[in-house]
């Protein structure tokens, strides 16, 4: 599957409607109405994530243990989004809109699918769980349950550097290259910053992308809250 081939645009077509119809349909229920869907939505994902394990357990041949393990970004979602949704602690919740959310969106813009064949099991995981992995915290977002709140952000890089802690070590361990830190993937947003930079200098262009990303992801909330701020000021 070529990168933007009709075939990538109808799966990311695809992801699009399927976001903008759960959070339309969010927003139609009532409080309780919407939290049983975003618990179905989480339910939903945890299943599909869990199916990629039980896939490796069924034929053993396609399990690599240097990429296999639920330790990249997107496959900790597995671990943070129980989190971010039964509990309201805000850098959580920020966690996940700030970077689960923008890594499975540059997944899905550029899937490292090699030459996998469309149908097969691993592309259509792939895409399935990477639009649960954005839509929930747009579904949470849009539909009330949290705020995104750029003060917690340093809370959240704390948090991006501790789940990056078991990578590091096992990369070490086993010359793999979990959360792509050993080096970028052919193919992918990894990739074409190293075509720029070199192997060895395309971490320092992420962390400026990701900071760009944050920039438009807390920019409307924080104007918003500064004219407000501003309306509350205003002598009557």
């Amino acid at each position: 599957m070529g990168l933007f081939s009709p075939v990538h645009l109808c799966f990311l077509a695809a992801s699009l409607l399927f976001c903008a119809l759960c959070i339309f349909i969010g927003g139609r229920l009532e409080q309780k109405g919407r939290r049983r869907l975003l618990v179905i939505l989480w339910a939903a994902f945890t299943f599909i994530e869990l199916c990629k394990y039980i896939h490796y357990a069924l034929h053993p041949e396609t399990f690599n243990i240097k990429t296999g393990l639920p330790f990249h970004l997107c496959s900790v979602s597995l671990f943070t989004y129980p989190l971010a949704v039964f509990s309201n602690h805000k850098i959580f919740r920020n966690f996940i809109y700030a970077v689960n959310m923008p890594g499975a969106i540059f997944a899905l813009i550029t899937p490292d699918v090699g030459s996998s064949p469309v149908l097969s099991f691993y592309v259509l995981h792939l895409f399935i769980a990477h639009t649960f992995i954005v839509l929930i915290p747009l579904y949470m977002v849009c539909c009330g349950f949290f705020r995104p709140d750029y003060r917690v952000l340093p809370g959240v890089t704390l948090m991006l550097l501790a789940t990056m802690l078991p990578a590091l070590v096992l990369n070490k361990l086993i010359d793999s290259n979990y959360y792509f830190i050993n080096g970028p993937v052919k193919g992918t947003l990894t990739g074409q910053l190293a075509e720029w930079t070199g192997d060895d200098a395309y971490i320092l262009p992420m962390a400026g992308l990701l900071l760009a990303v944050w920039a438009m992801l807390y920019a409307p909330f924080a104007a918003a809250d500064l004219i407000k701020g501003k309306e509350k000021t205003k002598p009557n």
